[in-house]
C-alpha cells in the first residue's frame, strides 16, 4: 500500500475503533487466528505460532468446533453486516473451501423486531404521512422480522392486502458504518495475506458492498420485483408479487401480500398440490431460464421464499438478484462444452481463462483433476452433463489450486447446487441432471449456431478494431514518456556481431515461450479451442525464425536496428523530424 492508502486505512480504524474493538473481541473468542490459518493453508513456523497461541485464547465451550461452525457462530454475534457477509461467502466455496461454504449456508438472518411504534414512525419519515392515512389498516404487530427489515401486514384504501417491509432503525447507519470498515479491512488482509490477495478479497468485499447497499436501499427491491413481474408476465405458473411504488420508498416497500403453503417438506409440498419431483423439476427449470434465457437470476432458492399453489409457484424476497453479463454467459458456455466434449485439457484452459491463476500454478496438476473429475462424474458427452456435478466439481478444483472464480460464475453454479439440496430437502426422486441437461445441451448447440458464431466473432472483430485504433496513440504516449523522462541513449558497438546474435536469441525465445504460454491457456479470443493471441505470437516466432536466416543474406544487423530505434526514440512528440 502506498502513503496516501496507508493514511485512508489509519483514519478509517481510528474513526471506527469502538467497532473495531469489538469485532477483534468477538473474533478473538471464536479463534478467528486459527479459522484463517485453516483457509490459508498450514504456512511457515511464524504462522503456526500464531494460530496455536489463538487456540489457546478460544472460548473453552468453541473448542471442539469446526473452523465453520465457529466462523458462523462469530458472524452471527456481530450482527446484521456480518451475517449478510457470512451469507454471500457461503455462495463462494471456491474462497472459504466447500466445507466452510456448507456450514455458512445454515447462517440465519432472523432477529428480534423494532419496539412498537418504530415501523409506523419510519413510514411516516419515509412516505410524509402517518400509517392510519396512507393504509386503511396498518398491523403494528409484525409478521416477520430478518436482518435488515421487519414486515407487517396492511390494506391498501382500495381493499388490497398488502404487506410493508420497513428497515429496522437505524440499520442504515450501522450496515453503512460497517461496510467503511470492512473495506479497509480487505485492502489491509490483502497487504498482509497472499490467500486473501491471490483470492482479491478486496473485490469480493466490494461486491458485497454493491449488495448490501441495494439491501438497506428498498428502492432496489421495488425496481427487481418490477423486472421479475414483467419477465413472467407469460407465465401462470409463475407468480411475482406486485409492488406499489407510490406508497414504496428508499426505507419502505409495499408489496401484495401473497397466500399459499409453505415449502416445507415432502408432505406439505402434497398438501399444496405438487408432488415433490415435479416441483423440483419445475422450480429449477424457473431458475435455469432466469439464468441462461434472461442473464439475470433470483439467488437465493431456500424453501422460505416460496408459497405453493396448485400448479403455481410464488417467488419471494427479491433484496438478492445477480446477473450473469454475456461474456460471463460466453466462458461458462465454453466450460460446459469442453466439459461434455470429456477433454480434460480444453476444460482446464476453459477454467483457466475465467479465474486468476497463481503464478507458479502447476496446470499440469490442473488438469489431473479435471481429467479425474470428467472420468468419475462427467464422462458421457454432452448430452449426460449434469450442471451440479460441474458445480461441484469446478468449486473443489479452483480451490484446491489456489484459483478464484468471478463471482458471476461462482454465483450462477452455488444456485445450481442450492437447486439440488431443494430437491434433496423436499425428498424429489429425480435425477436433477435431467432438468438441466436440456440447458446445458442449448449452451453447448448454440456455441455451433452460424449466427452466434457471427456474433461473437463481429464482437471479437471490433475488439481488435478497437486494439489497432488505439495502439498507435499508446505506443506514441509511451515513447513521448520516455522521452520526458529523459530519453534512451541507445549504443552499441559490435563489429563482431555478438549483441546482435544475443538480441535475436532473447527475442525468439521469449516469442516461443510466450506463444506456447497463450495457446496453453487458451488465452481469448479463440478460433475453436486455439488461442488467436497465440497464433500471433507463435507468427511473431516464425517471422524471426526467417529473419535469422534472412541475416545470411546481408539483412540489416541488430546494431542497425537499434540504431533506428535510437533514432525514432528521439524524434517522438517532435513533429516533422524523422
Amino acid at each position: 500500500m502506498n502513503a496516501d492508502a496507508d493514511l485512508d486505512l489509519l483514519g478509517v480504524l481510528v474513526a471506527r475503533r469502538d467497532r473495531l474493538v469489538e469485532v477483534a473481541g468477538v473474533l478473538r473468542s471464536y479463534g478467528f487466528a486459527s479459522i484463517a490459518a485453516q483457509l490459508e493453508g498450514a504456512g511457515g513456523p511464524a504462522r503456526r505460532l500464531a494460530a496455536d497461541i489463538a487456540d489457546r485464547l478460544i472460548d473453552p465451550q468453541l473448542e471442539e468446533e469446526s473452523a465453520g461452525q465457529r466462523l458462523r457462530g462469530a458472524l452471527t454475534e456481530l450482527g446484521t453486516t456480518a451475517i449478510k457477509l457470512g451469507q454471500l461467502l457461503s455462495l463462494r466455496p471456491d474462497v472459504v473451501g466447500p466445507q466452510v461454504a456448507a456450514e455458512l449456508a445454515a447462517l440465519r438472518s432472523g432477529v428480534p423486531a423494532d419496539p412498537p411504534g418504530h415501523a409506523e414512525a419510519t413510514v411516516e419519515e419515509e412516505l410524509g404521512g402517518a400509517a392510519g392515512t396512507l393504509f386503511a389498516s396498518f398491523e403494528a404487530a409484525p409478521l416477520a422480522s430478518g436482518s435488515v427489515a421487519q414486515v407487517h401486514r396492511a390494506t391498501l384504501q382500495d381493499g388490497t392486502a398488502v404487506v410493508v417491509k420497513v428497515l429496522h432503525r437505524e440499520v442504515r447507519r450501522r450496515v453503512l458504518e460497517d461496510l467503511e470498515l470492512l473495506a479497509a479491512l480487505a485492502v489491509w488482509a490483502e497487504a498482509v495475506s497472499p490467500a486473501a490477495h491471490r483470492l482479491r478479497f478486496a473485490a469480493v468485499v466490494a461486491d458485497f458492498d454493491r449488495s448490501m447497499r441495494g439491501a438497506v436501499d428498498l428502492r432496489q427491491e421495488l425496481a427487481n420485483l418490477q423486472r421479475f413481474g414483467a419477465m413472467f408476465a407469460g407465465d401462470d405458473g409463475v407468480r411475482i408479487p406486485r409492488a406499489f411504488p407510490d406508497r414504496s420508498s428508499a426505507g419502505v416497500l409495499t408489496m401484495e401480500e401473497m397466500t399459499g403453503t409453505r415449502l416445507d417438506g415432502a408432505d406439505g409440498v402434497r398438501a399444496a398440490g405438487w408432488t415433490p419431483d415435479d416441483l423440483a423439476s419445475r422450480t429449477a427449470g424457473v431458475y435455469l431460464t432466469m439464468v441462461f434465457r434472461h442473464g439475470i437470476y433470483h439467488t437465493d432458492p431456500h424453501p422460505g421464499n416460496f408459497l405453493l399453489n396448485p400448479g403455481v409457484i410464488t417467488i419471494l424476497d427479491f433484496g438478492d438478484v445477480a446477473r450473469i453479463t454475456r461474456t460471463r454467459r460466453e466462458q461458462l458456455e465454453d466450460l460446459i462444452a469442453a466439459v461434455g466434449g470429456g477433454d480434460p485439457r480444453a476444460t482446464a484452459a476453459s477454467l483457466l481463462a475465467i479465474t486468476d491463476a497463481p503464478p507458479d500454478l502447476e496446470v499440469g496438476a490442473v488438469e489431473d483433476d479435471v481429467e479425474s473429475l470428467i472420468t468419475d462424474h462427467l464422462s458421457g458427452g454432452v448430452d449426460a452433463i449434469d450442471l451440479t456435478a460441474v458445480s461441484r466439481g469446478v468449486a473443489v478444483v479452483v480451490h484446491r489450486h489456489g484459483l478464484a472464480l468471478p463471482a458471476e460464475i461462482a454465483l450462477v453454479l452455488r444456485v445450481v447446487t442450492l437447486l439440488q439440496g431443494l430437491a434433496a430437502d423436499i425428498g424429489a426422486d429425480i435425477d436433477l441432471a435431467a432438468v438441466t441437461r436440456p440447458f446445458a445441451l442449448d449452451l453447448a448447440r448454440r456455441r455451433l449456431d452460424p449466427k452466434e458464431a457471427l456474433s461473437r466473432a463481429l464482437r471479437t472483430g471490433r475488439s481488435w478494431e478497437h486494439l489497432l485504433e488505439t495502439l498507435p496513440g499508446e505506443v506514441t504516449a509511451l515513447l513521448q514518456q520516455v522521452r520526458r523522462e529523459g530519453g534512451a541513449d541507445l549504443r552499441i558497438k559490435d563489429p563482431d556481431g555478438i549483441a546482435d546474435r544475443l538480441v535475436d536469441g532473447v527475442l525468439t525465445a521469449a516469442l516461443i515461450l510466450s506463444a506456447g504460454e497463450l495457446v496453453s491457456r487458451g488465452t481469448a479470443p479463440r478460433l475453436g479451442p486455439i488461442s488467436v493471441p497465440g497464433l500471433a505470437v507463435a507468427g511473431a516466432a516464425y517471422l524471426r525464425y526467417r529473419a535469422l536466416r534472412a541475416r545470411r543474406a546481408g539483412a540489416p544487423t541488430a546494431a542497425a536496428r537499434l540504431r533506428l530505434a535510437q533514432r525514432v526514440i528521439r524524434s517522438a512528440g517532435r513533429p516533422g523530424q524523422a
